[in-house]
């Protein structure tokens, strides 16, 4: 039995569920709202109870057909790390949070990904991202688990308060046709249990009912004889549309009773989240009515909303509005469930491996993803390539920054939390697998050392820096071991990885 199977057999026998401490507002029509860690208002603060912590994350965020290289990757950095790296044209949107990000570049994952055909490179990239066993050779192996629920029995230890949700998958794109000679399901998980891919859910209404609402959908329309449950679930969505309340609304009198009974620090924090709730559900009702790009049709609050815009399914090509309108909406969506303790476990994707989203509201015309990867050194593509890639570290540094607003406990949220962006390749043109762009950000559990280095494990011989890096750094892998030890686990392999955590990525 390997290590981790074990262990997880082990701490399931120890298991018992515990009810969070975390508060609930209650309201009409069975909506429930979480609210965000109020050290002030939890009974374990009365006299001689233990010191309450704030809870400690994992997101992983996986963008798609790598990166223009020379646009990411900056010039100065050694195997130690430097901090006087000059930020580049992609990295750029990172300048915020200089302080809590690690730029790691040099990683090599070309002997795990690539040891056979099919698939191609960006079904073995995606399909090995967060697990770091190879597609080839072991389609159906049940070792296939991925570190994200390798780390939850440490991020929700038994016998302390469990979140709504062990963990959540998410993803921008939907799924498309582009699967590179391999079962699609490599290309649109990044998480695995035992060998069974974890789906993602697309749509941000999807998910606000999924976090906010336990709305139950009604049949599907011509359903001759519906579920009591969903009829009944059906009728409350319809009357909550007819008074047009949203769900603070509807929570807003205990809310107000609890705001009364807070320290000065809680009641600023609780402030910031009902507002920030507020803001998602306009997000959401927009896109519903058409104020916000029109891509979700015919919904409501507190219902399940129709399909988006239909896709080019052979192709894949996911429209921009789509991109603009739904992006905005999942990426404060996913503050909120780390904010309100409803999950410590989250892994998007921005698009699918071999992903094909439409940037044409950045460049003005259409540009499919992948096929604009495919720059053959066209110096049109690579300067689109820049504008993508830039655009994908703006999403991601827009969201790390609210989380560094959040106040909790003894930092914030985004201190408490740590975060990993990588790719399933380097450049899109020649489809390596090494020079691998990565960066990680937040507290690391106060184990790692995210101090605003950038480290680079190979040396390049030309100025600027040639579009693919040279080969032989250590196993990207290795900074999952890293993040993985930062939580507790004893782990020194993962996959067919090995090795233990870099040292420079770790405290001393």
């Amino acid at each position: 039995m390997s290590t981790y199977l074990k262990r997880e057999k082990d701490m399931s026998a120890k298991t018992s569920p515990k009810i969070s401490r975390r508060l609930v507002l209650k309201g009409a029509g069975g909506v429930s709202v979480a609210l965000p860690f109020l050290a002030s208002a939890l009974w374990t603060k009365r006299a001689g109870a233990a010191p309450v912590t704030a809870p400690r994350r994992f997101m992983a965020w996986f963008i798609p057909n790598g990166m223009n290289m020379q646009g990411w990757t900056p010039l100065l950095g050694t195997q130690a790390g430097v901090k006087n790296w000059v930020a580049t044209p992609i990295s750029m949107p990172l300048e915020p949070i200089r302080n809590k990000i690690l730029i790691v570049s040099g990683t090599d994952n070309q002997a795990i990904a690539i040891p056979g055909n099919p698939p191609g490179d960006h079904g073995a990239g995606t399909g090995m991202f967060l697990n770091m066993l190879s597609v080839n050779g072991n389609l159906t192996s049940t070792a296939r688990t991925s570190m994200d629920q390798m780390l939850l029995p440490y991020l929700n230890p038994a016998g302390s308060p469990q979140p709504k949700f062990p963990s959540l998958q998410l993803g921008l794109q939907g799924d498309n046709g582009l699967c590179d000679r391999v079962d699609c399901t490599f290309s649109r998980a990044l998480s695995w249990i035992k060998g069974a891919p974890q789906p993602n859910i697309y749509d941000p209404a999807v998910l606000w009912d999924k976090l906010f609402k336990g709305f139950v959908a009604p049949p599907p329309m011509g359903a001759t004889t519906p579920d009591p449950a969903a009829t009944a679930a059906a009728a409350a969505a319809k009357q909550l549309q007819t008074d047009q309340t949203s769900v603070l609304d509807l929570v807003l009198a205990q809310a107000t009773a609890i705001n009364a009974k807070l320290s000065t620090s809680d009641k600023a924090k609780l402030d910031q989240f009902t507002t920030s709730l507020r803001n998602v559900e306009l997000q959401i009702k927009n896109m519903s009515t058409g104020g916000g790009g029109g891509s979700v049709a015919g919904c409501m609050p507190n219902t399940k909303p129709a399909g988006g815009e239909v896709l080019n399914f052979d192709r894949g090509i996911t429209p921009s509005t789509i991109l603009t309108s739904h992006m905005p909406a999942l990426r404060d969506l996913m503050v909120l469930a780390f904010q309100c303790d409803m999950t410590r476990s989250l892994t998007f994707m921005l698009g699918n491996g071999t992903s094909n989203n439409d940037y044409t509201f950045l460049t003005g015309s259409g540009t499919p993803h992948h096929a604009t990867s495919h720059h053959d050194g066209n110096a049109t593509k690579l300067a689109n390539l820049i504008k993508i890639n830039n655009w994908e570290i703006g999403m991601a540094a827009t969201m790390l920054q609210a989380m560094d607003k959040v106040n909790e406990g003894d930092g914030t949220l985004l201190d408490h939390t740590t975060f990993y962006l990588g790719s399933d390749i380097s450049d899109g043109a020649t489809h390596n697998h090494w020079d691998m762009p990565v960066f990680i950000a937040g507290g690391g559990n106060g184990k790692m050392a995210i101090d605003g280095r950038h480290i680079q494990y190979v040396t390049h011989p030309t100025t600027p820096r040639a579009l693919v890096g040279p080969m032989g750094g250590p196993v990207t892998g290795r900074i999952l071991i890293g993040i993985m030890q930062a939580h507790g686990m004893p782990d020194t392999s993962l996959g067919l990885c090995t090795g233990g955590p870099l040292p420079e990525i770790m405290k001393a």
